[in-house]
């Protein structure tokens, strides 16, 4: 009978050793699926960042570029503050930083200026295993 109990014993210890091993494991899977999760949408809004830089009629654009220099390209990066998932919709509070680039009129000499800095409130949702924009409310954005 004491086998029988001893046995017991260490199946009960066994169970308890593993079940908050077992929750750890989870915890950490779940930790690192949000921020695979943060990253690809980090790359979203890098992706819609980018893409208005480029646009012919991109805000940077607008300044004159520094003297004997032309404005040539510019890189932008995306830095996501906050993640809200509702349903399917991913609400993301996002930093915007693009820096754009001078050369000379022949393309040499790339340099970089001061970046440009904006805060973002947009909405994701799944396309596949891409993101599409739905809505931008930056507006709701508050100083």
């Amino acid at each position: 009978m004491q086998k029988k109990h001893k046995v017991g014993l260490a199946a009960a210890a066994a169970v308890f050793v593993a079940v908050p091993g077992g929750l750890l494991m989870t915890s950490q899977a779940a930790a690192a699926d949000r921020e695979a999760e943060r990253k690809s949408l980090e790359q979203a809004a890098e992706d819609v960042f980018q893409r208005r830089a480029d646009a012919p009629g991109a805000e940077w654009r607008n300044h004159p570029a520094p003297t004997g220099k032309v404005w040539n390209q510019a890189d932008a990066r995306a830095d996501v503050r906050e993640v809200n998932r509702r349903g399917d919709r991913f609400t993301v509070n996002v930093n915007e930083f693009t820096t754009p680039y001078t050369s000379d009129a022949y393309g040499r000499n790339l340099e970089p200026t001061t970046p440009y800095v904006g805060m973002y409130r947009l909405v994701f949702e799944r396309d596949g295993d891409d993101w599409r924009l739905v809505q931008d409310l930056s507006d709701q954005l508050t100083n």
